[in-house]
C-alpha cells in the first residue's frame, strides 16, 4: 500500500510538473486591436495597430516608440476577404532602430522561407478583422552592423483589429 501511495505521488508529481509551458513559447492571448507573435523566441505585440481597407487594399500596421528603441510593421495586400494570401517582398515593411538617435534598419521578406499571412475572419458589421502570420526577414545586405540581427522571425502570429472608419 505504501508503495503505490508513492508511485502514485510521483506520477502525479511528473504529471503536474509537465504540464508548465516554457515562457519563452508561451502565446499570449489575443485581445483586440493588437497584433501578437514570437519574434526571434520571445513573446512580442503591439497594441492599437491601424487597420483600414483603401478601394481593394487591406493595411495592416503599427508605429511603437519607447525611450529605447521604435519599430514599424505593416502589411499591405489586394483584399479578398478571408482568404490564404502570398505574401511578396513589397506586401510586408518592417524597421528597427535601436535607438532614438539612430536610422532605421530595414528588413525585406525572406522569399526562401514559407512565409504566410491569412484572414480568418471578416465581420462587416463590426469591422473586425483577425487572422495569422508568420514571415521571417532578412536586413538589408547594405547594412553591414552585425550588432543586429541578420534575420527576424514573426512566428505564430495573430491580429484581431477593427477597421478604421
Amino acid at each position: 500500500m505504501k508503495k503505490a501511495i508513492i508511485l502514485l505521488g510521483l506520477i502525479c508529481c511528473m504529471a503536474g510538473s509537465s504540464c508548465y509551458p516554457d515562457k519563452c513559447c508561451y502565446i499570449p492571448p489575443r485581445p483586440e486591436n493588437s497584433i501578437v507573435a514570437i519574434r526571434n523566441g520571445f513573446a512580442w505585440s503591439v497594441f492599437n495597430p491601424l487597420a483600414k481597407i483603401t478601394l481593394d487594399t487591406l493595411t495592416i500596421s503599427d508605429n511603437f516608440a519607447d525611450i529605447v528603441h521604435s519599430e514599424m510593421i505593416a502589411f499591405k495586400l489586394k483584399f479578398r476577404g478571408t482568404d490564404n494570401y502570398t505574401l511578396l517582398p513589397a506586401n510586408v515593411i518592417y524597421e528597427f532602430a535601436p535607438a532614438t538617435n539612430v536610422s532605421a534598419l530595414n528588413y525585406t521578406l525572406d522569399p526562401g522561407f514559407n512565409n504566410s499571412f491569412s484572414v480568418t475572419n471578416y465581420d462587416t458589421s463590426t469591422g473586425l478583422i483577425t487572422g495569422t502570420f508568420n514571415i521571417r526577414l532578412n536586413k538589408d545586405a547594405a547594412n553591414t552592423d552585425t550588432r543586429y540581427p541578420a534575420t527576424v522571425s514573426f512566428l505564430d502570429g495573430t491580429f484581431n483589429i477593427h477597421l478604421s472608419k
